[in-house]
């Protein structure tokens, strides 16, 4: 039961993680890429302080930590929070959705290597034979069918941020999983976050100091949805599958955001075509094979 939960929770915050692709560019024609992320994680910091509440009560003010606990809260925070956002936004301003999403999707292949390294943790090769059916899903989406548009990919300094991004981000998933799993996925969230939120709002006050609070309802729009959906709830229940289900099928199911993004990307009158459907059905059926395998 606790495991359907889990892909459930998964799902989901893919799905607020694909939404991300489309608002962030519309705070960011107001903002600064930090300016907008110190604004996010204000929203996402509070909204995980209530969540905390109303779980724990008074009792959250009564929590305690070692210094080995904290500081590998910091590191998930600088890591999988503050270095990943921030290399999210600069590469969403310089690149395509198609370099950076299939850039992203490299994630579980970059999870697997970190687990293989720092933990021992070696995959079969149904499961291997699983993250290439799902990137392929992935490919096809991003290039509609045309094998050209990966022939000819170009790396732009944008693609080097995402990159970047899946790097830092896949490192933090398995902090979690090797010295972090004993820890409640609110607590930890709650305090990578704010961490994230002293980081963001130091380098983005010479801005806040010269620059004039954005009064754009579109802009607070899409500052409340990545804040309190797209971080305080997707990353509790991101790093609660981490524990639950590991690192490594954990971040598989980001590969279901570049299919989430090119489904959401109608209402912005873009044009949804078959071939990309038939790659979303490969995504799933790599996530069912992985799962199925690593059952057994």
């Amino acid at each position: 039961m606790k495991k359907s939960i889990a892909v459930a929770l998964l799902i989901s915050t893919m799905l607020f993680w694909a939404v991300n692709f489309h608002v962030v560019k519309i705070a960011m024609e107001y903002y600064s890429p930090v300016g907008v992320a110190a604004y996010r994680f204000f929203f996402g910091v509070v909204s995980l302080i209530l969540i905390m509440y109303f779980q724990f009560g008074k009792k959250m003010l009564a929590f305690r930590f070692t210094i080995k606990e904290l500081w590998f809260m910091f590191l998930t925070s600088f890591f999988g929070i503050f270095l990943t956002i921030y290399f999210f936004n600069l590469g969403l301003k310089s690149t395509s959705a198609v370099n950076g999403s299939l850039i992203i999707a490299t994630s579980p292949a970059i999870t697997a290597m970190f687990t293989y390294f720092l933990q021992k943790n070696i995959l079969s090769a149904i499961q291997k034979l699983a993250i290439v059916i799902s990137f392929v899903g992935v490919a096809i989406i991003l290039s509609k069918g045309d094998l050209r548009t990966l022939v000819e990919l170009r790396f732009s300094i944008g693609d080097i941020y995402i990159l970047g991004m899946a790097l830092v981000f896949s490192l933090s998933q398995v902090i979690v999983s090797k010295y972090l799993p004993h820890v409640d996925a609110i607590e930890m969230t709650t305090i990578t976050s704010l961490i994230a939120l002293i980081l963001f709002g130091l380098f983005a006050l010479p801005e806040f100091v010269s620059s004039p609070i954005p009064t754009g309802l579109a802009f607070w729009g899409s500052i409340l949805f990545m804040g309190i959906l797209g971080t305080g709830i997707a990353y509790s229940a991101f790093y609660y599958c981490v524990v639950r289900l590991g690192a490594t099928t954990s971040t598989l199911y980001m590969n279901l955001i570049p299919l989430f993004t090119v489904l959401l990307a109608f209402p912005f009158g873009e044009r949804i075509y078959g071939i990309q459907l038939v790659g979303g059905l490969l995504i799933v059926i790599g996530l069912l094979v992985f799962g199925v395998s690593k059952k057994r």
